[in-house]
């Protein structure tokens, strides 16, 4: 069972005035949606008995609560595949919002703490998928990371990170690329997942043979079908991380160069060699567009700084009052639906998305990802997929999340309105249903902006 083992104990839930803790509940006359095949059956019952679902089918009648759930629509729980969070009173907001599972992209020695919360006690948060601290070069950009210099040095931090636990090893752009190799060799023999970043120096498709099982933000993606690879790889590896600044800065060019000499050959290619290695990608499309609308008015984070973690808060309130010039607007614009694009090419050519956000606002920008792979060329239905049955085969649970079905675990939302007429859909919550337990409609949550009914 990949990553799943920080995911089991009980979260419980403030349940709504009148529901006995411990009852069975039913959830009556709701269409249930199930993401797999996209059918809706409509007037369906629910019923939920310690936290699985039991039954479903009409007119059911058992010993139980009742939740009506009349001119509703059941999808599974969502999950969001790229997250960074390390207080935990946005975990309540992540359930406000729909959010009933995440990956944790960077571990903290406060994940510990929760992955003991999680399994000794009941706590309001959701299911939990936790990585090792990030794997970098010698001089990591991100506090907390480890450093690695060389291929003796990354079997060593692979061996920390097997004695600590981590459900998986998260690896970054500035590896050395014998580093990296002997950190996918000695994660392979171990039986733990890599994933995260594809290091300057090591091509993707090197990455995707090597076994990194997920690919974030599109990283190497754009350099791997650029007709100048091999001169944009040389400039890459003079960046210098000790001044942040200058370093984004040739990024941004650098990207935009490989967004500006596309070959689709290429990434015919390697859509040919992720297919044969298994190589899933979490776009993180959010980050492109913040990137993209810094300095103007559709800068998607602007009324909600203020709620933004503190630990996270600064760096965006920078990047917020940014105003950068014209042609830097005109580049990140470009790579912006240069990525779109590529999102588009990899669902056409049948590579495995998953839905993850890089946690600009806990649980809302889960919501603006789906929208934006819709826009991107997804189907309704498949950027739902990329929420609910994706994550669940991902994490190697298929058959007990992603579904609303007999033996499925009780996570599901009820919405308002049918997602597969609108991803935005997906925003209409009446109710939230973790583990048999409900958030709702007449529960408050001291969630920061989102302090109100869900």
């Amino acid at each position: 069972m990949l990553f799943w083992d920080g995911m089991t104990g009980s979260h419980a839930i403030p349940e709504l005035a009148g529901f006995r803790a411990g009852t069975p509940l039913l959830v009556t006359d709701v269409a249930v949606l199930d993401p797999a095949d996209g059918v809706v059956t409509t007037h369906q019952d629910v019923l939920i008995e310690d936290g699985r679902v039991t039954k479903v089918g009409a007119g059911l009648a058992a010993d139980a609560d009742v939740l009506d759930g009349t001119g509703s629509v059941a999808v599974p729980g969502l999950w969001d595949m790229h997250v960074h969070t390390f207080d935990e009173t946005t975990l309540p907001t992540f359930l406000a919002h729909g959010v009933t599972g995440i990956r944790h992209m960077g571990g903290a020695p406060v994940h510990e703490q929760w992955r003991t919360r999680l399994r000794a006690s009941d706590w309001a948060a959701p299911r939990m998928v936790f990585a090792s601290p990030i794997v970098d070069g010698p001089r990591p950009s991100r506090p907390g990371s480890i450093a690695v210099a060389d291929a003796d040095e990354g079997r060593a931090a692979i061996a920390k990170c097997l004695a600590d636990k981590a459900e998986f090893v998260k690896v970054y752009s500035q590896l050395p690329a014998d580093a990296y190799t002997a950190i996918a060799d000695a994660c392979v023999a171990a039986g733990i997942p890599f994933g995260g970043h594809v290091p300057f120096e090591v091509p993707i498709a090197t990455a995707a043979r090597a076994g990194q099982r997920s690919v974030e933000h599109l990283d190497g993606l754009a350099l791997g079908t650029s007709t100048d690879e091999a001169e944009i790889r040389r400039e890459l590896s003079t960046l210098d991380p000790s001044n942040p600044a200058v370093m984004f800065d040739r990024l941004s060019r650098l990207n935009h160069r490989a967004a500006t000499t596309h070959d689709p050959s290429r990434l015919a290619e390697l859509c040919r060699t992720f297919l044969d290695h298994g190589t899933w990608h979490v776009p993180t499309l959010a980050v492109s567009q913040a990137k993209a609308t810094v300095g103007t008015p559709d800068f998607p984070l602007t009324p909600y700084l203020p709620d933004i973690e503190p630990m996270l808060r600064p760096a965006w309130e920078r990047v917020g009052s940014w105003s950068p010039d014209d042609a830097t607007k005109e580049r990140e614009q470009a790579v912006f639906q240069h990525s779109r694009y590529l999102v588009r090419e990899l669902h056409r050519a049948g590579i495995p998305l998953l839905a993850g956000t890089d946690t600009f606002v806990p649980g809302h920008s889960l919501h603006d990802e789906l929208a934006l792979l819709a826009s991107a060329g997804l189907a309704p239905l498949d950027a739902l997929r990329a929420a609910t049955t994706a994550p669940a085969r991902f994490l190697g649970v298929a058959d007990r999340f992603g579904a609303i079905a007999p033996g499925y675990t009780a996570d599901l939302l009820l919405l308002d309105a049918n997602p597969l007429d609108d991803i935005a859909n997906t925003r209409t919550i009446r109710s939230v249903i973790v583990g048999g337990k409900i958030f709702g409609r007449g529960v408050d949550f001291e969630v920061g902006l989102f302090d109100a009914e869900v």
